[in-house]
C-alpha cells in the first residue's frame, strides 16, 4: 500500500512536471515579442515596418499590392455595426483598423461575416503579448486589444515617421481637405489619427484615407455616430462633429512617383483606342485612350502611381492594355468574340536627385514577349508628373 501510495505520487508529480515544461515552452514562445525597433532612425512608412516585422522581407507583398489588400479588406467590413465593448462581432474604430491589417496579413482564421457582424478564429501558437493582449506576428492587436492612443504614442514619430504629426482641420470643407492631403503626398490606405484637443495626450479616433473619390476626400472608419463601419466624407466629420478637431498621418506606403500616357498620333495613320488596366488578366480597369474623338474617349491618362520597388532605390510598375475596336470587341463570323491580344508597359524611373530622374519605358507582348517600342525621358520631374508616355498605333 505504501508502495502504491509513493507510485501514485511520483505518477502525478511527473505529469505536473511535464505539464509544467510544455506550458513554459508554449508561454516562451507565445510571450516573445517582433525584434523589430526605430532605433537606426523611423521608418518611412508602415510599408517599411511590416515588411521588416514579415521575417522574409524578400518575398513580401509589393507596396502597390499592400495598399490595395487593405483597402479591399476595408470593403469587406462596411457596414459591420459598431461596438462600445466586445468587439468579438462588432467593431469600434481601432478594432476596424486592427482587423484590416489581420485580414491583409492573413493572421485570422476561418473569417465569415453576415450583414452587421462577422466571426474569426486566432492561433495562438501564432501570437505574443504586447500590452497585455494578443498580437500577431507584426504586431497587430486582436480587435478590442488596444487604444488609439496606445497606437499613436507607440507607432507615430516612434516607429514611424508621421506625414503630418498634427494638423487643426475644424471646419474643413472638402476643398481644404483635398488641398491639405495632397499638399502631403498622403495616399489612400494612410492612417489618420484623430484628436479633440491640442494637448497630444488623448486620441479620440482612427480611421484609414480611401483617397479621393467623385471629388470628395473620404475615410473608411468605425463610426460610433453613424453606428456602422462606413466610407465617410472627411469634411462630413470636421464640419458635423464637434469634437474631432485635430488629426496626424501616418503613411501606409511610401509616396510614388507619378507618370502619365498621352496619344501619340503622329506615328499612325489610323484611329486607336486602347484599354487600360492594373492586372493581366484585365479585370481592374484604369482607363481608356483614344486618338479618335468619335470614340468619345480620353486622349491621355494622367498621374497614375509608380511605386519604389522593394530595395526604395527605383520606381517600378507594370500597366496592360488591349486594343479597342467599336463597340471595344471584335466579334466573329459566328458571333462569338475574339480574344484580345494584351500587351504589358513596363516602367521604371532612376532617381537622380532633387525629384529628376530617368523615366524608361517599353511595350510588350504579354504572351510573345515581342518587343513593340520604348523610349527614355532624361530630367523628368516624378513628383509632379505629366503626360509623357506616348502611345501610339502598335498593329
Amino acid at each position: 500500500m505504501f508502495l502504491k501510495s509513493i507510485k501514485d505520487y511520483a505518477v502525478k508529480a511527473i505529469a505536473l512536471f511535464s505539464a509544467a515544461v510544455i506550458s513554459a515552452g508554449c508561454m516562451s514562445a507565445y510571450m516573445s515579442p517582433a525584434e523589430v525597433s526605430a532605433d537606426e532612425g523611423l521608418y518611412d512608412s508602415l510599408y517599411d515596418l511590416f515588411r521588416d516585422r514579415s521575417g522574409d522581407p524578400d518575398s513580401f507583398m509589393s507596396q502597390e499590392e499592400f495598399a490595395q489588400s487593405v483597402l479591399d479588406n476595408c470593403y469587406e467590413l462596411r457596414w459591420i455595426d459598431y461596438s462600445y465593448g466586445s468587439q468579438e462581432n462588432y467593431l469600434g474604430c481601432d478594432g476596424f483598423v486592427s482587423l484590416v491589417f489581420r485580414l491583409t496579413f492573413g493572421t485570422v482564421y476561418d473569417f465569415d461575416r453576415d450583414w452587421d457582424q462577422y466571426w474569426c478564429k486566432y492561433d495562438f501558437h501564432e501570437e505574443h503579448i504586447v500590452a497585455a493582449s494578443h498580437v500577431d506576428k507584426y504586431e497587430i492587436f486582436r480587435p478590442g486589444g488596444t487604444t488609439v492612443t496606445w497606437l499613436y504614442h507607440t507607432y507615430v514619430d516612434e516607429l514611424v515617421d508621421s506625414r503630418d504629426h498634427r494638423e487643426n482641420v475644424e471646419g474643413m470643407d472638402n476643398d481644404d481637405w483635398i488641398e491639405y492631403l495632397n499638399a502631403l503626398g498622403a495616399r489612400p490606405g494612410d492612417i489618420l489619427f484623430w484628436d479633440d484637443d491640442d494637448d497630444d495626450q488623448y486620441w479620440a479616433h482612427i480611421g484609414i484615407y480611401s483617397g479621393i473619390e467623385d471629388g470628395y476626400a473620404r475615410m473608411w472608419h468605425a463610426s460610433s455616430i453613424k453606428g456602422l463601419v462606413i466610407n465617410q466624407k472627411l469634411e462630413e466629420i470636421t464640419c458635423d462633429i464637434n469634437y474631432l478637431d485635430y488629426v496626424s498621418v501616418l503613411p501606409l506606403t511610401d509616396s510614388p512617383a507619378k507618370a502619365g500616357l498621352c496619344v501619340d498620333s503622329a506615328s499612325s495613320d489610323k484611329d486607336f483606342s486602347y484599354s487600360f488596366y492594373k492586372d493581366p488578366a484585365c479585370e481592374n480597369f484604369i482607363g481608356r485612350i483614344s486618338s479618335s474623338c468619335v470614340l468619345s474617349e480620353q486622349s491621355s491618362l494622367d498621374d497614375f502611381p509608380v511605386y519604389p520597388d522593394n530595395y526604395g532605390t527605383r520606381y517600378e510598375n507594370k500597366l496592360y492594355f488591349t486594343r479597342d475596336t467599336s463597340p471595344f470587341s471584335i466579334e466573329g463570323s459566328d458571333g462569338s468574340f475574339a480574344e484580345q491580344k494584351v500587351y504589358q508597359l513596363v516602367i521604371s524611373i532612376d532617381p537622380d536627385g532633387d525629384n529628376k530622374g530617368t523615366l524608361k519605358y517599353a511595350v510588350y507582348g504579354l504572351d510573345d514577349i515581342r518587343y513593340y517600342g520604348g523610349g527614355e525621358i532624361r530630367d523628368y520631374d516624378y513628383m509632379s508628373g505629366g503626360r509623357v508616355i506616348p502611345v501610339t498605333d502598335f498593329r
